[in-house]
């Protein structure tokens, strides 16, 4: 499934287009494609870019590097640091941090920060970008969850 959205990379560069192709992946892999919108418009504005504070994160959704070469690796995928994989990493990322911690919220306060906390404890700026989701329209429907990720 993952090797066929690696194949129809086309390296896409207008917003529409990666969107577009990250909305497929989400659908492939059972994960809200409004929760990796928000993410997106959150991280970097659905601009491909390189952490601004020196660090190694990169993309789109912002992937780490050892989070990245983990799951690159994980899913087979191939073709190296491209735009389109750093898309599908983060999104079968935080599927597994949705099945860790059984809600999206959840999971993407721990994509942001590497575990859970509750948001009584968040720091101003963990309130900041959790707050611009609107949550309930994730976590309060049924989502299919196709156990894809490789063992």
């Amino acid at each position: 499934m993952v090797s066929a959205l690696v194949m129809a990379q086309n390296t896409p560069k207008t917003k529409t287009q990666i969107q577009a192709f990250s909305d497929s992946v989400c659908v492939s892999a059972g994960v809200p494609p409004g929760l990796i919108r928000d993410i997106g418009n959150n991280e970097t504005g659905w601009r491909y870019i390189r952490d601004y504070s020196g660090g190694t994160a990169n993309g789109d959704l912002q992937i780490v590097d050892n989070t990245y070469f983990y799951w690159y690796k994980k899913l087979k995928l191939s073709g190296g640091k491209t735009r389109e994989n750093y898309l599908i990493v983060g999104i079968y990322y935080i599927k597994s941090l949705y099945k860790t911690h059984g809600s999206w919220q959840k999971a993407r306060y721990a994509y942001a920060r590497g575990h859970w906390k509750e948001p009584s404890k968040w720091s101003p700026l963990e309130k900041k970008f959790m707050g611009k989701i609107n949550w309930p329209q994730y976590d309060n429907r049924t989502v299919s969850l196709k156990d894809s990720i490789p063992e």
